[in-house]
């Protein structure tokens, strides 16, 4: 990507595991238990974005780990945000569930944050436009934050899984450049949004608060 939109600084998501193996991002794999690896999509997604907050921001600091770029110290902090950030029986498949516990964690760790929503109906003539998506998303890169975004029918975006939530970390016209299961991987958003058969949304943990 030439132009557009895109996080500054992606050393801030890679993050080194055993051997030295470095991933764009983190896995929901990393989970300890059964049921956080089967569910743990929404929790890892929201743990990616405030690891890399506390790094871009200062006083955001208490937001991510400890220790930065390793995968053992991001592993407790997926954990950690499990605890706000919980999927029920049918995973985390509603965006308002993802802004509020991404507020609570925040809350918890002594941080205001006042996360926006940018909801996605089912019903294709009630949806925002292409262009308020962009606008979305891309006012949230600018402040360098990256966007948790939930697909629940990934329509004739055949790279995306379905029911799941990943992150995006850049926006260039319809492309957009988003981080699942520690890889990087681009996709047309705007044929997502166009032929998407269920809701979705995107949340920006900074969205509501700068």
């Amino acid at each position: 990507m030439q132009d557009g939109y895109r996080l500054l600084h992606p050393e801030f998501y890679r993050l080194a595991g055993p051997g030295g193996k470095i991933t764009q991002g983190a896995d929901q794999d990393w989970f300890p238990t059964f049921w956080q690896r089967e569910a743990g999509c929404g929790p890892t997604a929201a743990a990616v974005v405030f690891a890399y907050l506390a790094q871009a921001y200062p006083r955001l600091r208490p937001l991510g780990p400890e220790e930065t770029g390793r995968r053992d110290s991001f592993t407790t902090l997926m954990c950690r945000v499990w605890e706000y950030v919980t999927p029920g029986i049918y995973g985390l498949n509603r965006p308002q569930v993802m802004r509020d516990g991404m507020a609570s964690y925040a809350k918890a760790r002594g941080v205001e944050l006042s996360p926006a929503l940018l909801e996605i109906p089912a019903a294709s003539t009630k949806r925002p436009s292409f262009a308020q998506v962009s606008r979305f998303v891309g006012r949230s890169l600018e402040l360098e934050c990256p966007v948790a975004f939930l697909n629940l029918h990934n329509g004739k975006v055949h790279e995306l899984d379905r029911w799941h939530w990943v992150t995006v970390a850049a926006l260039e016209g319809e492309r957009a450049v988003i981080l699942d299961s520690g890889h990087t991987l681009e996709i047309n958003l705007a044929l997502w949004l166009s032929t998407t058969r269920r809701r979705g949304g995107f949340v920006s943990a900074l969205g509501g608060t700068q």
